[in-house]
């Protein structure tokens, strides 16, 4: 009975998966979500994503993205359509990295911990993949192996993983909002062609991960960008 229960609180307290793409290496034509815009500072909507994507990337160390109210290209993505790797699914990368990072766990702690289900990945190139997963394992040593939350931060090479950097048992949300991020740096500071982008944090941190106001002061670029030759009438 009690462990009917826990697996009943389980399933309703388990955070909602990120929307997938059928399959990882379709066409654009066919993605389920718009393609990410490109970086522009000119644009104060990009800066505004910016700020937000900047706070949650370093209070969760990547692994908590509110990818629904960002449409610009950042630093990392989620594993959805723009990750492309063959025939493989999406559902089937995700799987592959968590359990593999478990293996590896397990092997180098002694620990027995069995994947679950996966609730989120986002990724990076960076010779190789580096991906930064959240998932529900149970530990099969304890005497209540009930499902927890862990995170992964692993480097994928190929089929296999190069290096675990982070494996861990989720933090709380509250946990999550009480890590102290200082502000951006100066955005484009040693771009010449591109305006230089100033933060300033103007009031405390409120809501959601406890994200604080800031406002932003574009510097106009010192050197005005010449057009290519194929933009030229």
């Amino acid at each position: 009975m009690a462990s009917s229960v826990m697996t009943e609180e389980y399933l309703h307290s388990s955070p909602k998966k990120q929307r997938l793409d059928k399959a990882s290496g379709e066409s654009n034509s066919s993605a389920t979500i718009p393609r990410p815009q490109k970086p522009n500072p000119n644009d104060d909507e990009y800066i505004r994503q910016y700020i937000m994507y900047y706070y949650q990337f370093h209070k969760s160390e990547g692994f908590v993205i509110d990818w629904k109210k960002l449409t610009y290209m950042f630093n990392s993505m989620p594993i959805m359509d723009p990750y492309r790797a063959g025939r493989r699914t999406n559902d089937e990368i995700i799987r592959d990295v968590a359990c593999r990072a478990i293996n590896q766990h397990n092997a180098d702690k002694g620990t027995n911990l069995e994947f679950v289900d996966y609730v989120s990945a986002n990724y990076r190139w960076c010779g190789g993949v580096l991906v930064w997963v959240t998932f529900w394992a149970r530990d099969l040593a304890s005497c209540c192996p009930e499902p927890k939350l862990y995170q992964a931060k692993v480097l994928r090479c190929g089929p296999s993983l190069c290096e675990i950097y982070t494996f861990r048992l989720k933090p709380t949300d509250e946990e999550i909002a009480a890590v102290l991020v200082d502000p951006p740096p100066p955005l484009n500071e040693d771009d010449p062609e591109s305006p230089t982008i100033l933060f300033t944090v103007t009031g405390p941190g409120s809501g959601y991960m406890s994200i604080p106001e800031v406002v932003f002061t574009r510097i106009p670029a010192e050197v005005e960008s010449v057009p290519s030759p194929e933009s030229s009438p």
